[in-house]
């Protein structure tokens, strides 16, 4: 008996740390889901701002510079403002980015009074450094009537900045490079001269200066087929490191580069231009003079182009129907240590496809060392694409946009016409959409048309993570949403739940409990059958009896299933017929539990029926040790008669032996009695 009782205590103990451990991984899994990242629905209810979140976004936090305002903003994941910068000098802008130290760099636009006889979409000219208290620290202006820098720029690990310009030639310097001059599509009526691009790479001096430390130009890469007798003559097709300098547009604005991005791990860089449709990577481990031949550098190509795609027919190696990219945008490379490291990201713009529609494209780089393989006589690949997103026509931007990949596999993506930014996970789910407040006249309501009053343009965005250099150890409190917008509870901070954007602390499953306290999200909180304090919509085992098994599997409801001496599978609370031996009598009237050729013991000698000798009697009185019970032996001898005072011994014991079979069987009655009695 005590046995069993040492027995049934571990049984319970067992159970009960096994419930203890269910119990933990529930209160996990429920406080896992009641804590989601962000969780707004907001298409039907809001026209601009945070319009839809999940738990997959990306966490940190996005910078944008709207195309019609002077300010450059910093939201969280919820769409609520926590810092701004303010152009000190009253420019408008379209990239900005964050410094290490937390200041804002970002190109302005001078406007259209610069000097020059050109101008054209994306035009800049200037640069501003704004310190994270607003402060300028630093403006420059790269404009004149030869250059002007626009669109996009693009900050190097060494405190240096590559900046896109365009470069003036007149129509002398045009026609000696076998340039054909058309009639002129520029905004200046009556020119012939020609901007193509460039890059320079300046180090910022003092407050208002800065050193062009290194340069490079398209104009000393091209190849023509027209004019013989100049010195770029060639046959294109044979020549893919140069570019068909009457490929392109037409009048001033020849090839419209919008994007610049540099690779530190390869030392090169990307662009992308418009107007050819293509994007190239050239090297810039060269020096300035080697930037402008043909040898050295990495590469040893010197400032010959390394790469490009998009639009073979440009070099001779395909024709239109083999273009890819489409006024494409912001080509970058996709970080070490992010899923696709080392491949390219492309807004495909779409503008010149049958169906007009924006794309997000990834391509895997066919790298050679320092250099990209192409095979004799055809075209830079890939044939195929490695990721691509689109969501058809409710995405189309002819101008502007980006994408970049974030380091948990989701992409941010700006699509720029309408000022909304999109993040998608890898297989394509959006799980975070927003978009600007901000136009032509100010800050919008909430409500307002995007469509109105020349739209909410962006350029491009960027996502930081809240351990980005510039961030980190910063006090970055939530002001409030940007828009003027109608808070229903401006006692309530409601986020993250406000899923309709009212302000109000939502509850989303109608049971009474706000999401704020809701344990059970999707559920009614007050149903929990087994009250466990876990609602059973959350409840991984709901348990009425505690026994650590489920309602629906438990064989023996109010008795605790783990119970079961005699391992028959069934509870002994609702066994009936608990047989550890399997002998078909119940333990309790059992007298040989264990030993399943015994069952009873009607002398009550020890010894089971089946085994007894002497029934009735005590097989255990064998006097003589010949193994017969003295009860059924006949003879009871011993090997030497001895005498005691004279009488023998044998005599007396067969004498005594009614007595004794007496006494045995008094004892066998009174047993009976006290163990059938209870």
């Amino acid at each position: 008996m005590r046995s069993k009782a040492i027995l049934m205590c571990l049984v319970l103990i067992l159970c009960s740390t096994v419930q203890f451990h269910n119990q933990l991984v529930q209160n996990e899994n429920i406080s896992h889901t009641a804590q989601q990242t962000c969780d707004a629905n907001r298409n039907e209810t809001w026209t601009v701002g945070l319009i839809y979140c999940n738990d997959v976004i990306q966490a940190g936090y996005t910078l944008f510079s709207p195309m019609a305002s002077e300010t450059s903003y910093l939201i969280d994941q919820y769409g609520r403002e926590v810092h701004s910068w303010t152009s000190p000098g009253g420019y408008t802008g379209l990239s900005s980015y964050l410094l290490e130290d937390g200041d804002l760099l970002r190109p302005v636009n001078l406007g259209n009074n610069q000097p020059g006889e050109f101008s054209a979409g994306g035009s800049m000219g200037g640069f501003e450094r704004i310190s994270w208290d607003g402060d300028l620290e630093w403006f420059w202006t790269y404009s004149s009537e030869t250059y002007r820098s626009h669109h996009d720029v693009e900050p190097l690990p060494n405190g240096n900045i590559l900046i896109i310009a365009w470069e003036y030639k007149n129509a002398s310097q045009a026609e000696e490079k076998g340039k054909i001059l058309g009639d002129t599509s520029s905004k200046t009526i009556g020119t012939t001269s020609v901007w193509p691009d460039k890059v320079i790479e300046v180090k910022p001096v003092g407050i208002d200066d800065a050193e062009i430390v290194w340069e490079w130009s398209f104009w000393d890469h091209t190849i023509q087929d027209i004019d013989d007798t100049k010195d770029n003559f060639g046959v294109i097709s044979e020549h893919p490191e140069l570019i068909d300098i009457n490929f392109g547009g037409v009048g001033q604005n020849w090839l419209h580069c919008n994007g610049i991005d540099y690779n530190y791990l390869l030392d090169q860089i990307a662009l992308s231009c418009r107007n050819t449709n293509e994007i190239y990577i050239i090297d810039h481990s060269t020096t300035t003079h080697e930037a402008a031949g043909h040898t050295g550098g990495n590469s040893g190509m010197g400032g010959d182009i390394l790469y490009r795609y998009g639009n073979p027919e440009s070099y001779g190696r395909g024709n239109s129907s083999d273009r890819l990219l489409f006024a494409q945008h912001d080509a970058r490379w996709i970080e070490d240590g992010y899923p696709d490291a080392g491949k390219l990201m492309i807004f495909n713009n779409g503008n010149g496809r049958d169906i007009s529609y924006s794309s997000v494209d990834v391509i895997t780089l066919p790298v050679n060392g320092n250099k990209y393989f192409i095979e004799n006589n055809q075209s830079f690949g890939p044939k195929n694409l490695s990721w691509t997103w689109d969501i058809g026509t409710d995405m189309y931007s002819p101008i502007i946009s980006g994408s970049t990949r974030l380091s948990n596999g989701n992409t941010l993506i700006t699509f720029g016409v309408e000022g909304t930014f999109i993040e998608v996970d890898y297989t394509g789910n959006i799980v975070w959409k927003y978009i600007s407040p901000i136009n032509n006249l100010g800050i919008m309501n909430q409500g307002d048309s995007i469509y109105e009053a020349n739209g909410n343009k962006v350029f491009k965005i960027t996502r930081y993570d809240g351990n980005h250099p510039a961030l980190k150890g910063r006090e970055l409190v939530p002001i409030d949403y940007i828009e003027n917008w109608n808070d229903q509870c401006p006692d309530q901070d409601s986020l993250p739940y406000d899923v309709d954007g009212d302000g109000c602390i939502d509850d989303s499953d109608n049971d009474g409990f706000n999401d704020l306290v809701d344990i059970c999200p999707g559920y009614n909180d007050s149903i929990d059958e087994d009250l466990d304090t876990i609602p059973d919509g959350c409840d991984l085992i709901i348990d009425n009896d505690d026994d650590g098994i489920s309602n629906n599997e438990d064989l023996c409801d109010g008795f605790d299933d783990t119970i079961d001496i005699d391992n028959d599978s069934i509870p002994d609370a609702c066994d009936s017929l608990i047989d550890r031996d399997g002998d078909s009598v119940d333990d309790e009237f059992d007298w040989f539990p264990d030993d399943p050729s015994e069952a009873y013991d009607s002398d009550l000698d020890g010894v089971g029926d089946a085994s007894d000798q002497c029934e009735g009697f005590d097989d255990r009185i064998d006097v003589d040790n010949d193994l017969i019970p003295d009860s059924c032996d006949e003879t009871i001898g011993f090997e030497e008669e001895q005498t005691n005072n004279g009488q023998n011994i044998s005599a007396d014991l067969e004498y005594n032996i009614p007595a004794i079979s007496l006494i045995t069987l008094v004892i066998i009655v009174l047993f009976a009695r006290k163990k059938y009695s209870g």
